[in-house]
C-alpha cells in the first residue's frame, strides 16, 4: 500500500493500540505500581459512604459518642491516605505517560530519517510538525489519564453500583435503567468527532505551515509587499480549522448536557423513590444516605469516563497520523548481502536506465553513459529534462525503474547506503545550513574533524579569510538557514563541508545559479581544486562551467541527445549550440562576459 493510499484509512483501536503497546511494556513495573496506587485510592473512596452509614445506623441510633468519634477518625484517616494515593497516581500516571511519549517521539524522529524523499516530496513541513508534537500530546494525554481512570474511576464505578445494589435492589435498577442512554450517547458521540478530531489534526497542520513558511520567507513576503496576502491566506485556514473546532465543541457541549440530564433524571428518581422507601422504613437511613453519597460521589467518574470518549477519540485521530508516518515508504533499504565498498576509483556507469516518479510518467529513458574516473562531466537541458533525476539516481535518493547505475564496475544497490554516500561529495544550488556555528557546520559530514582540517578544507574553499575576520572565527553562529551569510559565502561553506569529507565522486547541482558573476568566479576556483583528481558531475546553466569540462551531457526529455567536448558540440550544432548561444546572449546583455574572461585567465595563470 502506498503512502497516499494508506492515509486515507480509518484504523482500529486495536492496530492503533498494537503501535503504542511495545512503548506501554518497556516502563511496566511503573504501570504496575500507578494500577496499584489508582486501585487503592478507589478502595478508599468506596469506604467513606460505608462509614457515613455506620455512623448514621450505628453510631448516632444507639447514642455513641465514641464510636461516632472512631468512625470519624476513620473517615478523615482515609481522606488522608486516599489523598496521598491520589497524589502518588496522578504524578506517576504523568511520568510514565511522558516515559511512553519520550521513546515514541525519538523513535519518530528516527523514522523520518530514514523516509523516501517521495514522503517530504508530497506532505509539508506544518503536517509532520503536528504529527511529532500535537499528536504525541494527544497519545500523552490517553495514556496519563486512561491508567488512572482505568483503576482508579472504573473500579470505583463498579464498586459503588455493586455497593448500592446491594443496600437498595430497586434503587440500584432504576440507575441500570439509564445505562442503554449512556451507552447510545457515548456511541453517537464517538461517530461523530472522530472524523473531526482528524480533519482538525490536519488542518492545525495546514496553518502551521503557512505559519512556517512565512517566517522562514519573511524576506520574500516584505520584498514583494505580501504581507496583506500573506494575512489573508492565514486567515482563510485559521477559519477553517476554528469552524471545525466550533463543530467539535457543539457535539461536546450536546454531549455533555445530556448526559448530565440522564445523571439528573436518575438522581431524581432515587430521591423521590428512596425517600419513599425511608418513610415507609423498608430502606434504613444510613442506607439511603450511603446510597446518595455513593450518587453523589459517581458524578466524578461519571464525568471522567464521559471525558475518556473524547480522549479516545482524539488519540484514535491522533493515531491514524502516527500510523501514517510509521507506515510509510522508507528510502531505499540495503539488500541483506550489501558491503562496504572499497575507496572508489570513480568510474561510473548508467545501463539501460530508466526512471518514473510516477507509475506510466517516464522521467528518464533508456540512458546509457559511461563516466571515466576523474572525468569532469557538465550536464545541461531544460527545466524537467531529467538532469536532477540522472544524479539523484547515483546518490539512491531513489533507484531506477529498470537498468543499473554503477560505480566501478558493481551495482550500487551491492554497497552500504551510508558508507557508500560518504564517498560522494555533494554541493546543491540551496545551501542547507543549520542553526549552529560555522565550525559545527563544515563539520556535519565528519563530525570529528579537527579545527585544523576545518580549517584546511576552508582555506580551499576560499572562505578562511572571511571566517578569520569574524569576531567569533569558527565559533560565530550562521543563523537559522544560514540567514547571517551571503550566497556565495554559504555556498563556500557548502564547498569546505563537502571536501572534509574527501569524496571520490562530486556533484554539483547548479551550485553558482543564485550568485553574482564576482562570487561565481570565486566560487568556480573552488570547485576546481575541490574537482581535481575526483570524477565530477557540474548541472549547470553556466558559460563558465561549460568552458572548463571535460565533457557534456545535453538532457531533453528525459534522454541524452548529445554527449562530447564543447568544441565538438559547437561543431555538431543542436540544442547545446541554441542553449550556449542564449546562454553567451544573457551574459553579453548582463556584462558578465568581462568577468568570466577573467576568471578563466587567473585559473590558467
Amino acid at each position: 500500500m502506498s503512502w497516499l493510499e494508506n492515509r486515507k484509512r480509518i484504523h482500529s483501536f486495536k492496530e492503533i493500540f498494537a503501535v503504542i503497546a511495545p512503548y506501554l511494556a518497556k516502563s511496566i513495573l511503573m504501570f504496575i505500581f500507578v494500577s496499584f496506587v489508582a486501585l487503592l485510592a478507589a478502595l478508599l473512596g468506596l469506604a467513606t459512604p460505608l462509614l457515613i452509614r455506620e455512623a448514621i445506623d450505628t453510631a448516632i441510633a444507639t447514642d455513641s459518642i465514641p464510636l461516632i468519634w472512631i468512625i470519624g477518625g476513620a473517615i478523615l484517616g482515609t481522606a488522608l491516605v486516599g489523598g496521598v494515593m491520589q497524589f502518588l497516581s496522578r504524578y506517576y500516571a504523568a511520568v510514565y505517560a511522558q516515559r511512553v511519549i519520550f521513546d515514541l517521539r525519538n523513535d519518530i524522529y528516527k523514522i523520518l530519517q530514514q523516509l523516501s524523499l517521495e514522503f517530504y516530496d508530497e506532505e509539508n513541513t506544518g503536517q509532520i510538525m503536528t504529527r511529532v508534537t500535537t499528536d504525541l500530546n494527544a497519545i500523552q494525554g490517553f495514556v496519563s489519564f486512561t491508567i488512572r481512570l482505568v483503576m482508579n474511576g472504573l473500579i470505583f464505578f463498579i464498586g459503588a453500583y455493586v455497593a448500592m445494589l446491594i443496600m437498595s435492589w430497586q434503587l440500584g435498577l432504576i440507575l441500570v435503567a439509564l445505562f442503554p442512554g449512556f451507552i447510545w450517547l457515548i456511541y453517537w458521540f464517538s461517530t461523530k468527532v472522530r472524523p473531526l478530531f482528524y480533519e482538525s489534526r490536519r488542518q492545525f497542520g495546514a496553518v502551521t505551515s503557512i505559519l512556517q513558511e512565512n517566517v522562514t520567507g519573511a524576506h520574500v513576503v516584505r520584498g514583494f509587499a505580501q504581507e496583506e496576502n500573506e494575512i489573508e491566506k492565514f486567515d482563510e485556514s485559521n477559519i477553517i480549522y476554528r469552524d471545525l473546532r466550533v463543530r467539535t465543541q457543539v457535539y461536546r457541549a450536546i454531549y455533555f448536557s445530556t448526559m448530565t440530564l440522564l445523571i439528573g433524571i436518575g438522581t431524581t428518581l432515587v430521591v423521590v423513590i428512596g425517600g419513599i422507601f425511608v418513610t415507609n422504613e423498608t430502606l434504613l437511613l444510613g442506607d439511603f444516605i450511603a446510597f446518595l453519597s455513593y450518587l453523589a460521589l459517581l458524578t466524578g467518574p461519571t464525568r471522567q469516563l464521559t471525558m475518556l470518549v473524547g480522549v479516545i477519540q482524539r488519540m484514535l485521530a491522533s493515531g491514524d497520523r502516527i500510523i501514517e508516518l510509521i507506515t510509510a515508504k522508507r528510502e531505499r533499504q540495503d539488500d541483506p548481502n550489501a558491503i562496504d565498498p572499497p575507496k572508489f576509483k570513480g568510474n561510473i556507469e548508467y545501463q539501460h536506465v530508466n526512471f518514473e516518479y510516477e507509475e506510466g510518467v517516464p522521467i528518464l529513458k533508456n540512458i546509457s553513459v559511461v563516466i571515466p574516473k576523474g572525468q569532469k562531466v557538465v550536464v545541461l537541458g531544460g527545466t524537467g529534462s531529467g538532469k536532477s533525476s540522472f544524479v539523484n539516481l547515483l546518490v539512491r535518493f531513489y533507484d531506477p525503474s529498470s537498468g543499473q547505475v554503477m560505480i566501478d564496475g558493481k551495482d550500487i544497490t551491492n554497497y552500504k547506503l551510508k558508507t557508500m554516500r560518504q564517498q560522494i561529495g555533494l554541493v546543491l544550488q540551496e545551501t542547507m545550513l543549520f542553526n549552529d556555528t560555522i565550525k559545527e557546520n563544515i563539520a556535519f559530514g565528519k563530525p570529528d574533524a579537527s579545527l585544523e582540517e576545518i580549517v584546511e578544507a576552508s582555506k580551499i574553499a576560499r572562505i578562511h579569510d572571511f571566517i578569520a575576520g569574524l569576531p567569533e572565527e569558527y565559533d560565530t553562529k550562521v543563523g537559522d538557514r544560514g540567514i547571517t551569510l551571503s550566497g556565495g559565502q554559504k555556498q563556500r561553506l557548502s564547498i569546505a563541508r563537502t571536501l572534509l569529507i574527501n569524496p571520490t565522486i562530486l556533484i554539483f547541482d547548479d551550485s553558482t545559479a543564485s550568485v553574482d558573476a564576482e562570487t561565481e568566479a570565486h566560487i568556480q576556483e573552488s570547485l576546481d581544486i575541490l574537482s581535481h583528481g575526483r570524477t565530477t558531475i557540474i548541472i549547470s546553466q553556466r558559460i563558465s562551467s561549460v568552458h572548463y569540462a571535460d565533457r557534456i551531457l545535453v538532457f531533453e526529455n528525459g534522454k541524452i541527445i548529445q554527449d562530447g567536448t564543447h568544441d565538438e558540440l559547437i561543431k555538431i550544432g543542436g540544442l547545446y549550440l541554441e542553449i550556449y548561444d542564449a546562454l553567451a546572449q544573457s551574459y553579453s546583455d548582463s556584462g558578465k562576459t568581462d568577468d568570466v574572461q577573467k576568471s578563466k585567465q587567473r585559473r590558467n595563470e
